[in-house]
């Protein structure tokens, strides 16, 4: 039983310095730090908890093909409906973890999905964990629409990033987009910078709808937060102004297109033919997802950005190269081969856990194309050094010997 100084968190961010019994009320969102430590945040409660996780071996990663995610999760909770909330693979051990709700009280749960279909449960009860309580988040209690609690956004994108927790989210200030910097092990303080930036397709200073996703990226020579707003205005910060109780507006340096909402963003180094390339990686709910080499963010950061209104439809700023990831709501590194994807199916209606090689963002068993069909012969040089190869690597990564046979998980 956790016992909390109630004056000291309501002066500042208070803290549980001792490990007590995790008691997590809700969950929306999660992040991997240092050793072994699991971030979670619970927007009910406005805090963040560091759950230590037992020691996990290293290993080489595996491909995940997990078709019905929820079915694996419901059998662990009870039979009850699950509606997933994050995925996060944890570094270095090939294993991706998973927070949900469950039933109809919206349980909040934590399970280890191995590549294999495996679902180990994590008992919140009896997880060893530290917490603190975010400075000045939200306590509205409006709900937008009638479905979208605003204290929901509490905290709606959270990273590890060098030796600190980046938190973004809503807080109660009056500038309520707004980014927290957390050290941990967790010291009783964070700082809290309020955000404001020129949202272009809407033509105008916004500083309450907060960042929906985020990642880092040196950008000529410097440190910055690269972050996507709803809508969709991407935005850098320089992480040196992140100061507490500092207000910055964010440098708006690209329009990547109306009426979405982003759903996660990453970074990545890929090699080819020797080269190697920095990315940033946006998914999105209603759109393509969206690849950015840093090098294009590094020459529009350099740039006076964009200040004036951008018609509904135009990209500009950046240029992105359109990957077919529909559906993906979340999105990690697996390894330096793969990208791990929470994606839901439209035709099938399923939550799926699946990876994607980072060489071609495609997953060749999503289509039934001229290649499928039995008796199907290449044209001549494509078999050996175009289609057929990317084919076949594709395929095995996916566990298919052909088109036309049953998926065998590995």
């Amino acid at each position: 039983m956790r016992i909390v100084n109630l004056c000291a968190a309501l002066a500042s961010a208070a803290i549980v310095t001792q490990a007590y019994s995790a008691d997590i009320q809700s969950i929306s969102r999660i992040a991997f730090g240092p050793s072994d430590v699991l971030f979670v945040a619970d927007w009910k409660a406005s805090t963040i908890d560091a759950i230590r996780l037992p020691a996990a071996p290293a290993s080489a990663a595996s491909p995940y093909n997990i078709y019905d995610l929820a079915t694996l999760l419901s059998r662990v909770s009870g039979g009850a409906a699950v509606h997933v909330k994050d995925m996060k693979a944890r570094p270095g051990t090939g294993m991706v973890y998973v927070a949900y709700e469950y039933g109809p009280n919206a349980l909040p749960a934590l399970a280890e999905v191995t590549p294999q279909g495996m679902v180990q449960p994590v008992d919140l009860k009896a997880a060893s964990a530290t917490e603190i309580v975010l400075k000045n988040a939200t306590t509205a209690n409006i709900s937008f629409w009638g479905k979208f609690p605003e204290r929901s956004l509490t905290v709606t994108d959270m990273k590890w990033n060098g030796s600190e927790l980046f938190v973004a989210g809503l807080s109660n200030l009056s500038f309520a987009s707004s980014l927290w910097r957390v050290r941990y092990p967790f010291d009783g303080t964070s700082n809290l910078t309020t955000l404001e930036i020129f949202h272009t397709t809407h033509n105008q200073i916004e500083t309450r709808a907060p960042i929906r996703a985020m990642t880092f990226a040196e950008l000529n020579g410097m440190p910055y937060l690269v972050a996507a707003y709803l809508c969709t205005p991407l935005v850098t910060i320089p992480l040196d102004a992140l100061k507490d109780g500092a207000h910055l507006r964010g440098q708006t340096i690209a329009e990547l297109g109306y009426g979405n909402t982003p759903s996660d963003m990453i970074s990545y180094s890929s090699t080819s033919q020797g080269t190697t390339t920095s990315n940033i990686l946006l998914t999105n709910f209603e759109r393509s997802a969206d690849l950015m080499p840093v090098s294009a963010v590094a020459s529009a950061a350099a740039g006076p950005g964009l200040n004036q209104w951008v018609p509904f439809g135009q990209i500009q700023g950046i240029q992105p190269e359109a990957l077919p990831l529909s559906g993906v709501v979340r999105v990690d590194n697996l390894d330096d081969k793969f990208i791990v994807a929470l994606r839901n199916d439209i035709e099938s209606g399923k939550t799926q856990l699946v990876t994607y090689d980072k060489s071609y963002f495609i997953r060749v068993s999503d289509y039934v194309q001229e290649y499928a069909f039995p008796g199907y012969t290449y044209p001549p040089g494509f078999e050996t050094n175009v289609i057929a190869p990317i084919e076949a690597t594709l395929r095995q990564e996916e566990g298919y010997t052909s088109p036309y046979t049953t998926y065998v998980p590995r």
